[in-house]
């Protein structure tokens, strides 16, 4: 799958943590000091949408015979060329007529969202580092960090961008390819979320868990407008114990407008003010 065009990748990648819960101030000292990023299940999402897309079953209905019939042919090798068809058939019937083809999208529904927001991990940023609202969604009302990764190097040169949508857009079981389906499963949200310019990295083979990437993927800390001293103080430990040097920020409020100024307020070599 390939949803990225690099005239249009950001060069930076940003993922706003807040340092409230200690134990997510832990997974974010893994991350600066350890090298690691826990890819979540979408199961624990704040958008309940997320992962969860719908499906279409509609076609010719000799389009969907064939399909049976292919899908025997893989499961049932046993079964003669007209035994597979009448099958088919029947199976169109029963299960794709009129009366019975929506109650059977959404069962291939519920079960693909079981699988998919529990067996795929997903690791989300945004291109974005000064956004209100993210600001005081995920980073503790402007108390938290940011980090801030390259956005070329190897790890995050893999992240596909999200689309937006004002409708849920289903796919189309008879006609999407294996790319636009997996597209509208993994990368589409309501457009209501279009304010955050998000990018995913998605693991399918090892699904959640956690993924070293190279020291130097990680490139700066932005601390939030009202971090307070405990927290520049964890971030100033964190830089002086880190092998690999950081760039680090300082949010501040404009004074002309709903807007975060940004200014480096240590440079890569030191954690001193």
């Amino acid at each position: 799958m390939s949803n990225r065009d690099q005239d249009e990748a950001p060069a930076k990648f940003y993922k706003y943590r807040s340092m409230a819960d200690p134990s997510v101030v832990r997974w974010v000292e893994r991350i600066v000091l350890h090298n690691e990023l826990y890819f979540a299940a979408a199961k624990t999402f704040n958008d309940p949408f997320d992962l969860r897309p719908v499906f279409s079953l509609t076609a010719p209905k000799a389009q969907q015979v064939k399909d049976f019939e292919r899908l025997s042919k893989k499961f049932e090798p046993s079964l003669n060329r007209e035994q597979r068809r009448t099958q088919a058939k029947d199976a169109v019937k029963s299960s794709l007529g009129r009366k019975n083809i929506k109650k059977t999208e959404e069962l291939i529904q519920t079960e693909h969202a079981r699988m998919i927001t529990e067996d795929v991990g997903v690791y989300c940023v945004s291109a974005k580092r000064d956004d209100i609202l993210m600001w005081s969604h995920y980073a503790d009302y402007h108390k938290g960090i940011c980090l801030e990764f390259d956005g070329e190097a190897k790890l995050m040169a893999h992240a596909q961008k999200v689309q937006y949508a004002q409708k849920r857009v289903p796919i189309m079981t008879y006609y999407d390819d294996k790319e636009t389906s997996m597209t509208k499963a993994l990368l589409t949200k309501s457009q209501q979320w279009a304010y955050e310019e998000e990018w995913r990295l998605i693991n399918f083979k090892k699904g959640p868990g956690t993924v070293e990437f190279r020291p130097k993927n990680l490139t700066g800390i932005i601390l939030g407008a009202l971090a307070s001293a405990d927290t520049v103080a964890a971030v100033k430990q964190w830089v002086k114990e880190r092998p690999h040097p950081l760039d680090i920020y300082q949010a501040s409020l404009s004074n002309t407008d709903y807007s975060l100024d940004i200014k480096k307020r240590w440079g890569v070599a030191s954690a001193k003010t």
